[in-house]
């Protein structure tokens, strides 16, 4: 029988916002049933931020300390490690559509190739046949609208992603209440489903393995109708969040908290109930793709794994977006159907224990049956599909944060952090001397306000992590010159 494997990314999407996860007010109807036939991991981390960083820890399960992609548009060296390469060296074809974020090594261009002096994340990594390019929007996007007699002066990126406000404006509301000018089965999600449909059906007979990349509920913020008003703004939950926070003399602290966001009722709620609904626009349109699978009876053949590359703050912290060290934005969902009998040890259940984001490539290899590459840092998390097998006990990540502290520290080689979080406590070391550490007790302060690195009483706390942390980043130095030697001599 041939083997599927559809691997979804669906950007800045927050643990928490799903029904069946337990989220007070958005519905996910259709993620939701996913959920009951598969496998729901709830302690999904990635290993850093923002989008293109994390996912090139994604496809070459690698953490940043050894792929060093740090910022977006950072190039990536050693890209032929991915595993689009490693499923085309086992005899698959494996196909993307929407976009990867992956910036190509200068030095393997040729000297007219204009990427060569101007930093570009809009490429497809090695190995994966692309199908459309396609992040916010896209030329073949355009020309659909344009086919379906939508007007000429929509058709450009800036003006198909703002709301159709009324010509007084947006009033009392924020503008992203306000609906798109496309219809919903015409937003870009929508879009780039069809596509995929596309390309499932044609494959059918010989098995597939596809990538697909949604932009959703990342900004811009904005829903096509019924999505933009769905939810009440008064429904909202509160955010994660303390007036305290504002108040903080750690230099990090301080700096990450100077423009606080959201800070007024509408801001937070208005912005909240987009947010949403963008995930309820997105949950429409995969029901849709799960249904072509199960149209075509590819349903009981196809490995399904979806996730995201970071969370988003929403008002948490009274921050926006991703990035810094709370679990906000660190966490992502983690679904796994493995159609297999092997996994009805765990079909349906919702399991602790921690996941890394450089986990789902090997995940994925093992299941095909292709040996897991020397290079991946990543464990396949197939046997605890299956019942069996160790969770990992704690999670690490890497934060560039040039930007945040430039004006504290002027050598930019010093302007980043390492994190470990397990159960526990999460601690954080900054590179500089210039930042104390941070140690959060996340036993008795879940949503991690009270910094507890300075008290006496937990400095054998802090070393015991500062010593994981120097264990993890020895244990994956790179070594594969020592290693050939070794091997010859």
């Amino acid at each position: 029988m041939s083997q599927n494997v559809l691997f979804i990314l669906a950007d800045q999407f927050r643990a928490d916002s799903m029904g069946s996860v337990g989220h007070p007010v958005v519905k996910t109807p259709n993620l939701d049933a996913l959920i009951s036939e598969s496998t729901y991991f709830k302690q999904c981390f990635v290993q850093t931020a923002p989008c293109g960083p994390s996912r090139m820890s994604i496809y070459t399960s690698r953490y940043p300390c050894s792929h060093r992609v740090l910022n977006n548009k950072v190039p990536l060296i050693d890209a032929d490690e991915n595993i689009g390469v490693f499923l085309r060296d086992a005899g698959h074809k494996p196909a993307q559509i929407g976009y990867h974020d992956y910036a190509v090594d200068p030095r393997i261009l040729p000297d007219e190739d204009p990427r060569k002096k101007q930093p570009s994340y809009d490429n497809v990594q090695p190995g994966w046949e692309n199908i459309l390019y396609h992040e916010y929007d896209s030329p073949e996007y355009f020309e659909d609208l344009r086919q379906k007699g939508y007007p000429e002066h929509l058709l450009n990126h800036q003006s198909i992603h703002n709301p159709n406000v009324p010509p007084e404006g947006p009033g009392e509301h924020l503008p992203l209440r306000y609906p798109a000018h496309y219809k919903e089965e015409d937003c870009e999600c929508r879009f780039i489903t069809n596509r995929a449909i596309d390309h499932i059906n044609s494959n059918k007979d010989r098995g597939w393995v596809l990538n697909v990349n949604y932009i959703k509920p990342h900004p811009p913020n904005i829903c096509s109708a019924p999505y933009n008003d769905m939810y009440n703004p008064s429904d909202m939950p509160p955010p994660k969040r303390r007036k305290d926070e504002l108040e903080s003399d750690h230099p990090y602290l301080e700096s990450i908290h100077k423009n606080p966001k959201l800070e007024s009722n509408r801001d937070l709620s208005e912005t909240q109930a987009n947010y949403w609904g963008m995930i309820t626009e997105l949950d429409r349109s995969l029901g849709i793709l799960f249904q072509a699978l199960k149209d075509t009876d590819q349903w009981d053949k196809t490995l399904i794994v979806f996730s995201s590359d970071h969370g988003e703050y929403l008002g948490d912290h009274y921050l926006t977006g991703k990035g810094q060290f709370y679990d906000s934005t660190m966490r992502v969902p983690l679904i796994v159907r493995d159609p297999s009998s092997s996994a009805d040890a765990t079909r349906g259940q919702q399991l602790d224990g921690f996941v890394e984001s450089i986990d789902h490539a090997p995940t994925i290899l093992e299941y095909l049956g292709i040996p897991i590459p020397k290079r991946f840092q990543g464990t396949s998390i197939l046997s605890r599909l299956q019942g069996s097998g160790d969770s990992k006990t704690e999670i690490y990540y890497e934060k560039d944060i040039g930007g945040e502290v430039d004006h504290i520290i002027s050598d930019p080689d010093l302007r980043l952090f390492w994190l470990v979080r397990d159960d526990d406590y999460k601690y954080v070391q900054f590179a500089s001397e210039e930042i104390p550490p941070l140690l959060f007790d996340l036993r008795n302060d879940p949503d991690e306000y009270n910094n507890l690195a300075n008290d006496p009483l937990h400095m054998p706390t802090v070393l015991r992590y500062c010593q994981k942390l120097l264990h993890w980043r020895m244990k994956y130095e790179d070594q594969r010159m020592a290693n050939w030697h070794r091997n010859h001599s």
